[in-house]
């Protein structure tokens, strides 16, 4: 089939949207349908020396990636970027118009007769511009599948806020690709006599950085890497704390991100709940806890209900995520036994390999798709 995947992801950018809508495409791409990408293009807000964008993401250059402009005009540029998508969409008269973020492109395409399928990643908002057209996207919706969200618990909430039945929507967890057997950076020095505890991600709040440099206080014969985060970020965690065990390697590009995985031995996620700052808590779907799995490492992560969609118990430690009792002593668990460490990471390898890969991903959603077009005839 012909994909035109709609998406207001900056590309390339630091952001985890991008990341999913390109290894999205890549999925697509690899299962032998024509995609074509639309994204802003935003040359102010991209990431800087990029040279090849799909190189940065680590991805196949499989599909097209079309720059549409998008004005910087107050209150219209994301109208104006959506029509432009449409203009574009009917000169590439696709099979599925399909994406995220920009709801007012989608409704265009439906009302334009081409079979449109929306992805959501966050919770139905009743006074969000977007959701007046998602409201209106959904009442002129005839197919039988008419939404895609990334966590059963999202999909729960859809059922709940706008009266869509459950088997009209589809829920896609995030995903990740295999990686190559490194086992380190070739510029990355480290100890390795000592136990290397890694977190890959933002320093934003909500997001448990306190907790880990907690941990590296309680465990100082272990060294702590935290990968990910912009440089103000960075700088006020390093004000907060004078530990030697805790490294700040900054933003590192996703597809270098696996080595620094790969030369740990523990990996920690230690996400917080609403009360404590993360607002998804509820509904997420971390593609961080999908790129754990697939690094083959012994997890400790918080135990949220949405979070078992991805771990159980047979794959990772699983504790409270404000007790930082428990996160010491589930660490200085796997720290004493090894024979531990290798059997929760072979575990959460293995559910990776079966159900989490993005290839795995797609072809769940085009399965979908093609029930509810053969559903429709």
């Amino acid at each position: 089939m012909k994909i035109a995947y709609i998406s207001r992801s900056i590309i390339p950018s630091r952001t985890a949207n991008s990341i999913h809508v390109m290894k999205m495409c890549n999925a697509f791409a690899s299962l032998g349908h024509e995609v074509i990408l639309l994204a802003p293009w935003t040359k102010k807000l991209e990431e800087k020396n990029v040279s090849d964008i799909f190189e940065y993401y680590g991805v196949e250059k499989n599909f097209e990636l079309k720059k549409v402009f998008s004005p910087n005009i107050k209150y219209l540029k994301k109208r104006i970027y959506s029509y432009r998508c449409l203009n574009i969409v009917k000169k590439i008269n696709p099979d599925i118009v399909y994406g995220r973020d920009d709801m007012f492109a989608f409704y265009l395409t439906q009302k334009s007769g081409y079979f449109t399928l929306f992805e959501k990643h966050e919770p139905y908002n009743e006074k969000g511009v977007n959701n007046f057209f998602f409201d209106k996207f959904m009442k002129n919706n005839v197919n039988n599948l008419k939404l895609v969200v990334n966590s059963n618990e999202l999909r729960k909430m859809y059922n709940n806020s706008c009266n869509i039945s459950l088997n009209s929507i589809l829920a896609a967890n995030n995903a990740t690709n295999k990686i190559p057997n490194e086992n380190i950076s070739t510029n990355i020095n480290i100890d390795n006599t000592k136990i290397q505890i890694g977190y890959v991600g933002s320093l934003f709040k909500g997001r448990g950085i306190d907790i880990i440099i907690q941990l590296a206080q309680k465990i100082p014969n272990a060294i702590f890497h935290i990968i990910g985060g912009k440089q103000k970020d960075i700088d006020y965690w390093k004000d907060k704390n004078k530990l030697s065990n805790i490294i700040f390697h900054g933003f590192v590009e996703p597809k270098e991100t696996y080595k620094y995985r790969n030369m740990c031995d523990i990996l920690l996620a230690p996400y917080q709940s609403d009360e404590e700052g993360n607002r998804s808590s509820k509904y997420m779907s971390p593609i961080k806890l999908y790129e754990y799995m697939s690094s083959k490492k012994a997890i400790v992560c918080s135990n949220f209900k949405v979070v078992y969609e991805a771990l159980n118990d047979e794959c990772a430690l699983l504790v409270d995520s404000s007790d930082i009792t428990a996160w010491e002593n589930a660490v200085n668990e796997l720290i004493s036994n090894k024979e531990k460490r290798e059997k929760l990471a072979l575990n959460a390898y293995e559910k990776f390999i079966k159900y989490h890969t993005w290839k795995a991903r797609a072809k769940k959603i085009i399965d979908s798709i093609d029930q509810s077009k053969s559903n429709n005839i």
